[in-house]
């Protein structure tokens, strides 16, 4: 398992993370990028309002929480992260930073609530962790063709651990049960379109905005995208920043017109 260190992402920003002695690949710096330098979640007339209220699912060592409450002090966040490892972390950047608009809640979300699912946690690549391994075998022969085969255990051996899953919209009755949800950030390694079937209809249009991550196996894509015009979004996609175009990943902006 990883040990939770302090790490230092930027000059006077430093922030609690998993970390594995001797690790090849920096993800807690990749992370950091993708939010803060790039702001990849702003893009497409996306945006966030002074007193947002914001779910941030796959909320990982709590960046993206972090970067919308450096935008808007006054948002109210909901952040789910089921890794055990990964949560502490989580709640130790959110107290470091005094996130107090931020409620962290370990548990995954799905389609169906369950109380005990496997999830397999890869500690040298805590946010590749998934509750479908099978769906990263391109991300292994991806490190086998860069790294060697040898390198493949150390970037992506595995360890199972057990979480919680919720549906969004039984979780929303307790924090939030009226009013718009101004933006709903999902990344969640396979398991997008599961979260999305956790949203009742009196949900759906409550909510404002999405960006979603999704790795396009099994045409996930075009479902992700035939669900969100169902429910009334205007759409626009692009390919994942530096992330290899052979791992699929794109970005997904989503806006009703009353949210631009």
């Amino acid at each position: 398992m990883a040990d939770i260190r302090s790490v230092q992402v930027a000059e006077g920003f430093h922030v609690s993370a998993p970390q594995v002695e001797g690790a090849l690949i920096s993800e807690i710096h990749f992370i950091y990028n993708e939010v803060f330098v790039d702001r990849d979640y702003l893009k497409h007339g996306i945006r966030i309002p002074g007193s947002a209220r914001v779910v941030d699912v796959g909320a990982n060592v709590g960046m993206f929480s972090l970067f919308v409450v450096g935008e808007c002090p006054d948002a109210r966040i909901l952040a789910f992260e089921p890794i055990p490892e990964i949560y502490q972390a989580l709640r130790e950047n959110l107290s470091r930073y005094g996130a107090k608009g931020v409620k962290p809640v370990r548990a995954a979300l799905g389609g169906l609530p369950e109380e005990q699912v496997r999830f397999t946690y890869f500690p040298a690549l805590p946010g590749n962790s998934t509750r479908h391994p099978e769906e990263k075998q391109l991300n292994k022969k991806l490190v086998e063709e860069q790294l060697g085969p040898e390198a493949v255990d150390r970037i992506l051996g595995a360890v199972d651990v057990e979480a919680e899953v919720l549906r969004l919209s039984d979780a929303l009755r307790d924090w939030a049960p009226e009013g718009p949800i101004d933006l709903l950030k999902i990344d969640v390694e396979g398991s997008e379109l599961e979260v999305l079937e956790g949203i009742d209809g009196s949900d759906w249009r409550r909510i404002r905005q999405c960006v979603i991550e999704v790795q396009d196996l099994d045409g996930r894509l075009d479902a992700v995208l035939g669900l969100l015009d169902a429910e009334g979004f205007t759409v626009a996609t692009e390919r994942a920043t530096n992330i290899p175009d052979v791992l699929r990943h794109w970005m997904v902006y989503a806006a009703k017109e009353d949210a631009q």
